[in-house]
């Protein structure tokens, strides 16, 4: 913030970025509203009010980083707004590092990205017929970890390498050798993943953040699948894995 002990006329630059914050601030102030609620409460929630019950209600998917910063905008723009005493004079003005932040806050907010596009790829996947050492032959080619099952189209289930690393320790002896791999079939090691439920179904249209937030409120789960209505039945879109929510962050 850009301050003086005395009063001074805004360059056209100070004017700019001070039209932007309010922008930002305003947008993120009616979404606040619309989404709690509160468009209609009387009196008027404040600002930091508004993101307090927002930062509340969606713990899981809020960055509590954005939150401290929107409670720290609204003292800014309580300086910029109620300080002025004659006109188009101002005691303040936002630099350019708070506007553009704020407006990447705003933007998040108001226009989260979505699980399509981020995480559309293609899914590489098992059938219950193919080999375990097929399997391990990815695992070591692509370094993919996870593989949903399907039989035609037909979820049966997603597997893992924890699941084989589990199924290995209870099945192989000194008299198996890897080669047999080759003679067991998926179907054979999926049942080692069906002690736990690892895996969600979400539609295309869920954010990013909410996503997420799945990873977060399940300790289990491995890996998000997601296809066009959040439907087991259809194709998968992509995939999300832990390692995904760990490596953004």
């Amino acid at each position: 913030m850009q301050a003086r002990t005395e009063m001074w006329k805004m360059s056209d630059e100070q004017h700019d970025l001070f039209q932007r914050f309010v922008a930002a601030y305003n947008s993120i102030d009616h979404f606040l509203r619309k989404h709690l609620g509160k468009e209609d409460k009387v009196p008027f929630p404040s600002f930091a009010s508004l993101v307090r019950d927002y930062e509340r209600t969606h713990r899981l998917v809020t960055d509590c980083a954005d939150c401290d910063y929107l409670r720290m905008t609204a003292k800014l723009r309580n300086v910029i707004l109620h300080e002025i005493t004659k006109p188009y004079q101002h005691v303040a003005v936002p630099t350019l590092p708070v506007v553009e932040r704020l407006e990447r806050i705003c933007q998040r907010l108001t226009n989260p990205p979505l699980v399509v596009p981020q995480f559309k790829r293609r899914v590489e996947t098992a059938t219950p017929d193919d080999s375990l050492a097929a399997v391990l032959r990815k695992i070591r080619e692509k370094d993919y970890s996870q593989f949903p099952v399907y039989d035609g189209e037909k979820f049966r289930g997603l597997l893992t390498e924890n699941g084989i690393t589990r199924w290995l320790a209870h099945h192989l002896s000194k008299e198996m050798s890897l080669v047999e791999l080759d003679e067991v079939p998926v179907s054979q090691v999926l049942p080692e993943e069906e002690k736990r439920q690892n895996w969600l179904f979400v539609a295309c249209d869920k954010t990013v953040g909410e996503a997420k937030a799945l990873f977060a409120a399940k300790e289990l789960l491995e890996a998000v699948l997601i296809t066009q209505s959040g439907n087991r039945t259809e194709k998968p879109l992509g995939i999300i894995t832990r390692w995904d929510v760990l490596r953004e962050g």
